[in-house]
């Protein structure tokens, strides 16, 4: 199988040759690396360009947008772009394990019902600190099953690879709003072919300027919670049409998970634009819903202390 790296770039001059060289370094070799750089303002293009030259790594590419698309439209197109049969997005700052592609390959190899395979990560901070997750360590191939909660991502896009076939899939399902690694994940999940390896196989770097950490930091206020919600139901619309078009085999389970979220939004949105305290309390019941438990107690916070 033909495989393939995409990175997204944008002013990544501090961390991209540790990110370039753990790519390089694979125990296996990547048959394409391309580098979709978002209008950088430093001097990422030209970093990443030499870098290339000095090790005349055949198959990488630096591909600049013509305009800044932003991280989401960036990453899925330059996936769409490229031309392997596996697929792994890959961020500009992280550090890869040098047989992750090798492991995630061979898994996709031996197991063709799985169309996205994720991995653990060890997560390291800026005061030296790391924590392994989102699973315990024991090296073993596991089912990720459909919850109530499948809103939660639980692995980062950077731990993921992506059979062709879905990634293509995508194309009829994704909104400039949803995340590439929210939209494949949840494709996953509600076709039964989402699985992961439960070894730390990136090191995931945790910095206070990365898009997931500004983006975190925003989540905390009325108006960024209202637009989550406003995402998350379009997102099980979009889930409905795709279970109902693209999902074989009994799809109850799949019905009864959307419904149940329906349901939950519905509630939350209201107890958002009217602050009833009988919403707030309705909520208790689709506790299961939310991707982390303490969102609930966030609401209330939100809605009646947080000016």
């Amino acid at each position: 199988m033909i495989i393939s790296v995409v990175v997204s770039t944008y002013n990544g001059h501090d961390y991209l040759v540790e990110q370039l060289d753990s790519l390089r370094n694979q125990t296996i070799k990547i048959d394409q690396v391309l580098i979709a750089d978002d209008q950088s303002s430093d001097d990422t293009v030209k970093l990443a360009q030499a870098y290339i030259d000095k090790y005349k790594l055949d198959g990488w590419s630096v591909k600049v947008n013509a305009k800044n698309k932003g991280w989401r439209r960036n990453f899925m197109e330059a996936m769409w772009a490229s031309h392997g049969d596996l697929i792994f997005p890959c961020d500009q700052d992280d550090i890869w394990r040098n047989d992750k592609v090798e492991i995630m390959t061979k898994i996709m190899d031996q197991n063709p019902q799985i169309n996205i395979l994720s991995s653990d990560y060890c997560e390291f901070f800026e005061d030296g600190k790391e924590k392994i997750g989102p699973w315990p360590k024991e090296n073993k191939l596991i089912k990720v099953p459909l919850t109530d909660n499948y809103l939660l991502v639980k692995s980062p896009g950077c731990t993921y690879c992506v059979r062709r076939e879905l990634l293509e899939l995508s194309k009829k399902y994704w909104l400039p709003e949803y995340p590439h690694d929210a939209l494949l994940w949840r494709l996953g999940l509600f076709s039964n072919t989402l699985y992961a390896v439960t070894d730390d196989l990136i090191k995931w770097r945790n910095h206070s300027t990365s898009a997931f950490a500004k983006e975190s930091r925003d989540l905390k206020s009325v108006s960024a919670k209202k637009q989550w919600i406003n995402t998350a139901k379009s997102f099980d619309e979009t889930m409905r049409r795709y279970v109902e078009e693209d999902v074989s085999g009994d799809r109850q389970k799949q019905f009864e998970v959307l419904a149940q979220n329906d349901r939950w939004l519905t509630i939350r949105e209201r107890f958002y634009n009217k602050k009833s305290v009988i919403d707030g309390l309705k909520l208790a019941r689709y506790w299961g819903c939310y991707p982390r438990k303490r969102q609930y107690l966030g609401d209330w916070y939100l809605v009646y202390i947080k000016k």
